[in-house]
């Protein structure tokens, strides 16, 4: 092994999972106890530390479960690496440019 690759691995890492959020939490107090959510577990892994949030966020974008509509809980043992990825928001389209379905969105869930 080269030594970038022997440095990667001996790097601190953090167990990381990803859960898909719905599309609607729930509303109002919660005086009598709470109200149960699905989280949908969609993925886990060891990231290194080092790395940080922006690269762990890239690097979830790219999996075949995301989806930019979609928001993500990222719950990591270290707390740096805990965050939520926010929906992207979509880009109109220009006048001149057709309406193309490889520039539409696809929702696959």
């Amino acid at each position: 092994m080269t030594p970038d690759i022997l440095d990667f691995m001996q790097q601190p890492r953090s167990r990381c999972h990803v859960y898909r959020l719905p599309q609607k939490l729930t509303e109002g107090y919660c005086f009598n106890g709470g109200h149960p959510i699905a989280f949908q577990n969609v993925d886990w892994f060891d990231a290194p530390i080092a790395d940080g949030q922006s690269v762990l966020a890239e690097f979830i974008k790219r999996k075949a479960y995301y989806h930019p509509r979609a928001r993500y809980l990222v719950l990591a043992d270290h707390p740096s690496l805990t965050f939520v990825i926010e929906p992207e928001t979509a880009q109109p389209h220009s006048r001149d440019e057709p309406a193309s379905p490889l520039n539409q969105e696809n929702d696959r869930g």
